[in-house]
């Protein structure tokens, strides 16, 4: 069996890991707001989709000319961009344009170095471990959810949120360093051509496929973003724990069960994990009872599995030149349904509180499970069986 620690992919997880902890820096961005800024449900659940339409703007573009021009230099080019606009927040000092601006480029940033990393994921892995592959990438950004939230709550209350902004910085710094030591894999056609985008969008199954991690995006935005608000007013002092107890759930899944998730199958461990993920969605309403732990627990479970799961499903027949773009729709479709969730849902929490906001979120998980599951195979030849014999 071909050897995964390749010296490239040991490099490419080192860049991707100080590129995690840069970006899960600002997943206590909500709490930033409503301390520091006095900012209502609706003006996080602005500025949280503020990031992501760019991301979603920019994703399928982005993911062509990394196809054509190359993964590596897009990796070094984000992380250094999210250097400079995470440095750029210690200047926020209200709900101006200037957050909006900043979370809009972090968007952009993202959207480049994750969609040119995962690229050079699934380069370098065997197509026989392909999900685990992606599960190990993933994990570099995974781990980090809980620790850049842990230092960086700590560091804002005891120094303050400009000292958090800076070391996050500094980390994207380091990644865009690191990036220099990947090694991008030569393709075997150079000369082939590339299939556009719009081709890719119009195969079989790619609206189901998107649908499915859309309405999983948007379950996973309400997840990250209202839990923390929600605490406070329920008069918790600190919300790492759901960021603790999500990360060691994901980790447990990925490492104890990824292994395993391409020989079970990745449409039954997707489904699986689906419908784990609407029962943790749906216990958010209970937080005050539940707790941050055990509500980001059983997220972390369910994430855990489904996201590097399903994103193998995905790409699992896509083309060595084709994978830049098959890796941005794919996230670009989480990302549209992240935005449009946290968008909605800010209004919504404004208006009836935030258990309704986690029902709904809870909603989207069980239609993405809906989605794919009369999606499978065998349903499918089911349903055709009548119309041949006719």
């Amino acid at each position: 069996m071909a050897s995964l620690f390749t010296r490239s992919f040991v490099a490419l997880l080192a860049t991707q890991a100080c590129f995690g902890f840069s970006f899960s820096s600002f997943f206590l961005l909500p709490t930033f707001m409503t301390r520091e800024l006095a900012a209502g449900p609706d003006d996080i659940g602005r500025v949280t989709a503020c990031f992501y339409v760019t991301a979603v703007s920019l994703g399928p573009w982005m993911g062509s000319v990394v196809d054509r021009r190359g993964r590596r230099r897009f990796l070094t080019a984000g992380a250094l961009l999210m250097a400079v606009v995470s440095l750029g927040f210690v200047a926020v000092d209200g709900m101006g344009p200037l957050i909006y601006a900043l979370r809009a480029l972090q968007g952009v940033a993202f959207a480049m170095a994750f969609v040119a990393g995962s690229a050079l994921a699934v380069d370098e892995a065997p197509p026989e471990r392909l999900a685990l592959a992606l599960g190990i990438f993933g994990l570099t950004m995974l781990s980090n959810n809980a620790i850049a939230p842990v230092a960086v709550e700590e560091i804002a209350r005891h120094a303050g949120w400009a000292p958090a902004f800076m070391l996050a910085s500094a980390a994207a710094l380091v990644s865009a360093v690191l990036s220099l030591r990947i090694r991008e894999r030569v393709r075997a056609e150079p000369e082939a051509p590339i299939p556009r985008l719009l081709d890719m969008m119009r195969r079989p199954g790619a609206a189901r496929v998107g649908l499915v991690i859309a309405l999983a995006g948007a379950a996973f935005g309400t997840m990250f973003t209202f839990p923390q608000p929600f605490a406070l007013e329920l008069g918790m002092d600190r919300v790492r724990s759901f960021f603790v107890a999500y990360t060691a759930a994901a980790l447990v899944a990925r490492l104890g069960l990824g292994p395993f998730t391409d020989r079970l199958g990745r449409r039954p461990v997707s489904l699986v994990a689906l419908a784990l993920y609407s029962v943790a969605t749906a216990a958010a309403a209970q937080l005050e009872s539940l707790g941050l732990a055990a509500v980001g627990g059983a997220f972390g479970l369910a994430h855990g599995l489904f996201y590097p799961t399903f994103n193998a499903l995905a790409v699992q027949d896509t083309g060595e030149r084709e994978r830049g773009k098959a890796m941005a729709l794919f996230n670009g479709a989480f990302n549209v349904g992240y935005a449009s969730g946290v968008f909605g849902l800010g209004l919504l929490a404004e208006s009836v509180g935030y258990p309704p906001v986690f029902r709904v979120g809870a909603a989207c998980a069980a239609g993405a499970f809906a989605v794919l599951w009369l999606s499978s195979p065998r349903r499918r030849s089911a349903r055709a069986a009548p119309a041949s014999a006719a």
